[in-house]
């Protein structure tokens, strides 16, 4: 390990240690978005759609930092990540006070990666209950920090290639999470009582599938631009279409 690294490992497990969970008014956030009550309905309908960034987009710096190990590549802010045609990655979307759904088999977990010092992918989405694993391929001391609200606090380090640590979460609610190491380091964990969310892939792309038939809010959430309300109508065994626009302001 680098004599750096041996030099600041010492205040990092300290750090560990000593902190949790802290409330940052700044963040932007999710509500809560426990089921609303009623009966269990199973569903067959599916949301599909497409997020916009319209006008021009902000330009991505690179992030000025000393590489936490040889050979990392340019990192570039991730707060907008947008492609030629305008289309956002990493946009949440999800029913608001959504119906409560049957129940399901045991679900896959969802990973959140440390690859060359940065979170990927950069915004997850898990159920309640849902083991998200933590994970790092980078040959450094890195921390998982998860500035959440609501769940029990966790800080923890991953100091080698491979280690890893498993997390379930009981309370839905959006927190960032960061690396004290390397400060340049943060994503966002994306937590829901129901499984009708969608993360955008880079084509801005997003599908909600086996969804009850009703009149619902279909909520899209980005980082920088906030959220996006707007009115679904989903029937049994039918695709409905829902586009969403965020206006860059440029």
């Amino acid at each position: 390990m680098p004599r750096s690294i041996n030099r600041i490992l010492p205040a990092i497990l300290l750090l560990v240690a000593l902190s949790g969970c802290e409330r940052r008014q700044s963040e932007p956030s999710i509500a809560a978005t426990q089921p609303a009550g009623g009966q269990t309905r199973a569903g067959t309908g599916i949301i599909e759609g497409t997020v916009t960034l319209a006008g021009r987009p902000p330009v991505m710096q690179a992030i000025v930092n000393q590489p936490c190990h040889a050979g990392v590549k340019p990192i570039m802010d991730e707060s907008v990540v947008v492609d030629a045609s305008g289309h956002l990655d990493n946009v949440v979307v999800y029913l608001e006070e959504a119906p409560p759904a049957p129940p399901t088999a045991r679900l896959s977990p969802t990973v959140m990666d440390q690859i060359d010092c940065r979170f990927a992918p950069h915004v997850i989405a898990a159920r309640t209950g849902q083991t998200v694993h933590f994970l790092t391929r980078d040959p450094t001391l890195h921390n998982v920090h998860g500035l959440c609200t609501i769940n029990p606090a966790f800080n923890f380090a991953l100091v080698a290639p491979g280690q890893s640590r498993d997390l379930a979460f009981t309370n839905s609610e959006t927190f960032p999470v960061r690396c004290d190491v390397h400060p340049w380091m943060k994503a966002y964990v994306c937590v829901f009582a129901h499984p009708y969310f969608a993360v955008t892939n880079a084509a801005g792309h997003f599908a909600i599938k086996n969804v009850p038939a009703g009149t619902f809010t279909l909520v899209a959430w980005q980082e920088k631009y906030g959220t996006s309300r707007s009115p679904v109508r989903v029937d049994d065994t039918k695709v409905t279409a829902k586009d969403f626009v965020f206006q860059s302001g440029l």
